[in-house]
């Protein structure tokens, strides 16, 4: 057997040994028995499983702290969301807690503990390189395989303990490991190691073997998965056909193991079962916010530019299920755990990352996880100039298509990676329109039409500034806050033209031209100019929610509640201007009980009772089902509140195709109180 057929022999015996490993599977290759071990029958009280265990902490955390503590948790934070996490993903590594200055982590396989660690010591000394040494951040890092108790998502025992000590005796930047861990890697990695002897650990009753990571040369050749030999042990034949072997037996007996026992990675699965919504038929992603790294928080607008863009690309391509973007913002700032994340969207794939702007420098960091299989697919960063982010975008979008094994249809490329704004300020100011508008009340669109007419001045090619600065111009028309509405209609629907006119391919140009002429009144038109965005963004939670709206303004409520249900399954979390458009078409299509469900959970999840037209169409519904204490007890709660309301001062009763709903609701409600 040659020498490269006897390495081939090993590296597949320890990837099936490491394969068994996961699946929970101890190997004793020399009795030749393979013992299942670490498993949790129905009603045990206490988890226990042997695991790989990693801890790590900052050197002189404190005076760091003290001598700059702003610049400190920021280095630190970006060493965890370019380094530490990317790492644990790609070594199935799993953070089990953040603890001030220190790290917490397990492992299924001891190789890929080693490796993470190592690796990670390394990529600290290449971002030290251009740091005076005082401002330099150093791990020491510790490892040791034990048996732990698992409490929640948390883990004890003498192992961590043990680890925890190892770790203070590492040298700065170093790492060092118990015996057990040495004598799992020894045949495996290429590794100087420094042998401490037996020393006495804290709360530990038996001395323990240590050996100290010599970090040479040789140990940066890490960063690839391959199993290396040691040179220092001579390489015999017997030793290579001895590795064949077992290799061959482990493949033989492990893989019937493997058939009967649970898969157990070590970054957490999610799992279909307690997912709280079904698991799309086809590929499914929640994209988090890309936290903003910089200390300027007025970047924030910036980072939420990309991550808005991301989903809005995503959701163009019809063979892919994304979830809104308002669903997953309340994890901004956050690092969740990818299981969380996966079963609270009912998503198979997560997708993450980073922003650091400073001048006109711009680093971006991305990372695709595959929540079923709890693997990192992908990761990537990207240091570019600013004016370069829509590159970047595109890179990430195509990226994610790629490893979701995604396959785009004709038109859908081009529509994906055409982007709708070159200048960056331009797209910055936007961004900040469409935020402040969020609301239509007559400060934010004042707010709303300077900034969009900003934008159009920095970028006059920019269809999203004629987009935006139209839809200000029909919410004026529309609730009578310009002077004169017929000159408002005239200008919505001039710059929504113009939109259309600059990118044809950009959904909010027709959404634009969808409310203008909603304000003048053409209420199918707009519901065919809607139809053209729903198109460009078939998977949009945005596009169709307002297809729903533009549906039940041209009354036609069954299509409505079809399009509203589709924006339910993209948004996850309800928002309550999705529940107020599925309450008027449930209400329209006299689906009472429905309709009245709808307005109580509004009620409950938002609390707002000085909201007019909730309660004029929760009243009005409780009325057609004929409960009429209850449109008595909604409309007296309502006008302690607002004891001047008349329903002739409600601008929700106006605005459709035809009088007819309008009329419907005018009567119900005053039969359940309600003053004219």
């Amino acid at each position: 057997m040659s020498v490269v057929e006897g390495r081939s022999a090993v590296i597949c015996s320890q990837l099936v040994l490491r394969t068994l490993t996961r699946c929970k599977v101890r190997l004793c290759v020399a009795s030749g028995i393979a013992e299942l071990k670490g498993f949790r029958t129905r009603g045990q009280a206490v988890e226990r499983r042997l695991s790989a265990i990693l801890t790590a902490d900052v050197v002189g955390y404190s005076r760091l702290m003290g001598e700059d503590e702003a610049g400190t948790l920021t280095a630190i934070k970006e060493l965890l969301a370019e380094l530490v996490d990317p790492k644990a993903a790609q070594y199935s590594g799993r953070i089990i807690k953040l603890m001030g200055d220190g790290i917490l982590m397990e492992f299924a396989s001891v190789v890929d503990a080693v490796h993470f660690a190592v690796d990670v010591q390394y990529g600290m000394t290449k971002r030290n390189a251009d740091v005076p040494e005082p401002q330099q951040i150093l791990f020491r890092i510790g490892s040791n395989i034990g048996d732990v108790i698992v409490e929640d998502d948390d883990i004890y025992g003498d192992g961590v303990n043990v680890a925890a000590r190892l770790e203070g005796m590492a040298q700065p930047g170093g790492v060092t490991i118990s015996r057990n861990v040495r004598d799992q890697i020894r045949d495996k990695l290429q590794l100087n190691l420094e042998d401490l002897g037996e020393v006495e650990v804290k709360n530990i009753a038996r001395p323990v073997r240590a050996f100290h990571i010599t970090m040479d040369e040789m140990a940066a050749t890490l960063g690839s998965p391959v199993i290396v030999k040691d040179r220092s042990e001579p390489t015999s034949s017997f030793r290579i056909r001895l590795a064949t072997i077992v290799g061959v037996f482990v493949l033989l007996t492990g893989t019937a193991l493997v058939l009967w026992s649970p898969w157990s990675p070590m970054v957490e699965r999610a799992l279909a079962e307690r997912m709280k919504f079904p698991l799309p038929a086809k590929p499914s992603i929640a994209v988090l916010p890309f936290n903003n790294l910089s200390n300027d928080k007025g970047q924030d607008f910036f980072a939420d530019g990309i991550t808005d863009d991301i989903i809005t690309d995503l959701s163009k391509i019809s063979g892919i299920f994304v979830t809104a973007r308002h669903s997953t913002v309340g994890y901004k700032g956050k690092t969740p755990k990818i299981r969380k994340i996966a079963e609270e969207f009912g998503v198979r794939y997560v997708l993450g990352g980073t922003v650091r702007r400073a001048g006109e420098k711009l680093r971006i960091t991305a990372q695709l996880v595959d929540a079923i299989k709890g693997h990192n697919l992908w990761s990537e960063r990207y240091d570019r100039k600013v004016q370069d982010v829509f590159a970047v975008q595109s890179e990430v979008t195509k990226s994610v298509v790629k490893a979701m094994a995604v396959t785009l249809k004709a038109r859908e490329h081009d529509r994906v990676f055409q982007k709708y704004v070159k200048n960056i300020e331009a797209y910055d100011v936007w961004q900040q329109a469409r935020a402040a508008v969020e609301v239509p009340a007559p400060e934010n669109i004042e707010r709303g039409e300077t900034l969009f007419k900003r934008a159009i001045r920095l970028d006059p090619k920019f269809a999203g500034g004629y987009a935006g600065l139209s839809f200000n111009h029909a919410v004026k028309a529309r609730f009578g806050y310009g002077s004169s509405r017929q000159d408002d209609v005239e200008r919505a629907l001039a710059l929504a033209k113009k939109a259309i006119e600059l990118d044809p391919e950009f959904a909010w140009s027709h959404i634009a031209m969808a409310g203008a002429l909603l304000a003048n009144r053409e209420y199918d038109a707009a519901v065919d100019a809607m139809q053209k965005a729903v198109a460009i963004q078939p998977g949009g939670y945005e596009t169709n929610l307002f297809m729903g709206f533009f549906l039940f303004r041209a009354e036609r409520p069954k299509a409505a509640i079809r399009h509203l249900q589709v924006a339910d399954k993209l948004g996850r979390v309800p928002t309550y201007r999705f529940l107020a458009f599925l309450g008027i078409s449930y209400l329209m299509d006299m689906q009472y009980a429905k309709s009245e469900e709808t307005w109580n959970k509004a009620i409950q999840l938002f609390g707002l009772v000085k909201h007019h037209g909730l309660y004029v169409f929760l009243a009005a519904s409780q009325v057609a089902l004929n409960k009429m204490e209850k449109a008595t007890a909604t409309v007296e709660r309502f006008h302690r509140i607002r004891p001047e309301y008349r329903l002739s001062q409600s601008s929700s009763l106006k605005d459709f195709k035809t009088t007819k709903f309008s009329e419907r609701i005018f009567g119900l409600a005053t039969k359940a109180g309600f003053r004219e």
